[in-house]
């Protein structure tokens, strides 16, 4: 075989692993549909002062509730990015706004809303304590998914965590097991301790 047969033949190969991930991204991106009802284009609405719990972070990704590792392809919810996480108390139709960068913004209304929890990882991170926090909502079709955001300073995880418990019944229903907790990793506020704004979780 000559060297331009052998060349050829390796874009060959090339040609059919591309193919092979391409075809294998167009079947993941059809796997879950229904995620996508959560999806918008960005509308660049201000937040009222006063209104509304405001988090930098970084958007983790959208995974179904039946397994941390598979990740949700359609609408981009699968890609991690820099976020800004709004939970809107007054606007049940838009209770939590994950705007990212680059991809489409992610709306939960609080119908949809049916849990929140701290947690370790899922797929696109994973951390040695709970930093993450877990939000599972409920699709048309009933299809459950969840979607993780890692909040940038430690109290805003904890402020989130406050302006969602009214909704979805209380710390108390959603406790992270005490073995799975470290020292520093308390899913209730604790109002006897401050909290320190400068503590960065990534």
């Amino acid at each position: 075989m000559t060297r331009l047969q052998a060349a050829g033949v390796m874009l060959v190969a090339l040609g059919l692993i591309y193919a092979l991930l391409y075809a294998g991204w167009l079947r993941r991106t059809r796997r879950h549909p229904s995620a996508a009802v959560v999806t918008r284009e960005h509308d660049g609405t201000p937040v009222p002062d006063g209104s509304a719990v405001v988090a930098e972070g970084i958007y983790v990704s959208t995974t179904t509730a039946r397994s941390r590792l598979e990740r949700v392809a359609v609408a981009g919810l699968g890609n991690r990015s820099r976020a800004t996480l709004t939970v809107r108390r007054g606007a049940p139709e838009e209770l939590v706004t994950i705007e990212r960068e680059g991809e489409l913004d992610v709306v939960i209304p609080a119908p949809r809303l049916t849990a929140v929890r701290r947690d370790r990882g899922m797929a696109g991170k994973f951390m040695g304590a709970n930093r993450i926090l877990v939000l599972q909502w409920r699709a048309d079709d009933d299809a459950v998914y969840e979607t993780g955001f890692l909040p940038r300073y430690r109290a805003d995880l904890e402020r989130l965590e406050s302006a969602l418990w009214w909704h979805t019944g209380g710390p108390d229903d959603r406790r992270v097991p005490d073995a799975l907790l470290g020292p520093d990793d308390h899913v209730a506020p604790d109002s006897s301790s401050p909290h320190h704004e400068g503590n960065p979780t990534a």
